[in-house]
């Protein structure tokens, strides 16, 4: 089930963000442009953006990471010291252990300790610049290659290509789905994002769209084509009221 959430008039850095595994709190990092504050890493209540506490920083870029629960957060931040309670507006709860990341990391490679957390085998590749009236600001050659088990020795493939794409993503990425013996099953051309849910299928962001595409499917050898949850290309921002428990610490 999807639940509309809160919309930010600014910019969320959605690779810098994470979700708790156990669903509870979110960690993300935000910036608008014109505003006094204008770049913070805030932690709250999903799908709600109101600040149970927020770190100011220098700069745009931040972030943070969960444990194994929402009880363990480290901060990956800058200008940040543990001990300098002054910079974090809200009261921190005495059962979140707050503890920033060392050393410091850029955003492909905090993502890519998230995804490592989350079960996913991550095979770096080397990033080569391209020139300036190249499509892409960068390649990965070889690419990264993202892997997660499905069932059966399946496996669920993502592989990053090139980033800074000329008018479009920032990065590129395609996904495919192999066999226990290696052989692609299934290709699923680009993505933005992709992952297995609770169930064992496979969950698809692309194009404003969540799809779903059933693993029974392909080891029967039957259409593969993934079937739409929601199309979320028309939604429009409408101002959210955060409920008392959004207020609140779990």
């Amino acid at each position: 089930m999807l639940v509309p959430g809160q919309w930010l008039k600014g910019r969320i850095y959605e690779r810098r963000a994470d979700l708790s595994p156990d669903g509870e709190l979110l960690v993300y990092a935000a910036a608008k442009g014109g505003s006094e504050l204008t770049s913070w890493v805030a932690v709250s209540r999903p799908p709600y953006l109101t600040a149970l506490a927020l770190w100011t920083e220098a700069g745009m870029w931040g972030g943070g990471l969960f444990g194994k629960d929402w009880r363990s957060l480290q901060l990956n931040l800058l200008s940040w010291e543990v001990t300098d309670k002054d910079r974090s507006a809200g009261s921190v709860s005495s059962k979140l252990r707050v503890s920033r990341l060392h050393p410091y990391l850029d955003e492909l490679r905090l993502s890519l300790m998230r995804l490592q957390r989350e079960g996913w085998d991550v095979t770096l590749g080397e990033r080569k610049k391209l020139p300036r009236t190249a499509r892409y600001g960068y390649v990965f050659d070889p690419p990264i290659v993202q892997t997660k088990a499905l069932r059966a020795g399946w496996t669920l493939v993502v592989e990053m290509h090139a980033a800074n794409e000329s008018n479009g993503r920032l990065y590129v990425e395609t996904a495919s789905v192999r066999g226990a013996d290696g052989v692609i099953k299934a290709q699923l051309g680009r993505v933005d994002w992709a992952d297995i849910d609770l169930k064992g299928d496979i969950i698809l962001a692309r194009e404003g769209c969540l799809s779903r595409l059933k693993i029974s499917q392909l080891a029967n050898d039957a259409p593969s084509e993934p079937s739409l949850i929601a199309d979320l290309n028309d939604l429009s921002f409408r101002p959210l009221e955060t409920p008392a428990k959004a207020l609140r610490w779990p």
